[in-house]
């Protein structure tokens, strides 16, 4: 699961950093306070425009 540092220094990382760790530590981790879950963002794709003329 990927989580972001929230206040806390984990593993090394600081606030704001990004990490993955096991679904059992992300959950402790969260409940504590010192991390937030990271949502997998959907990248949109530029809608396709014609080339040629018709």
């Amino acid at each position: 699961m990927k989580i972001e540092v929230l206040d806390a220094i984990i593993d090394g990382h600081v606030k704001g950093e990004q990490l993955e760790v096991s679904d059992k530590s992300a959950q402790y981790l969260i409940s504590i306070g010192y991390a937030k879950e990271v949502k997998a963002e959907e990248t949109q794709k530029p809608a396709r425009t014609r080339t040629t003329k018709k």
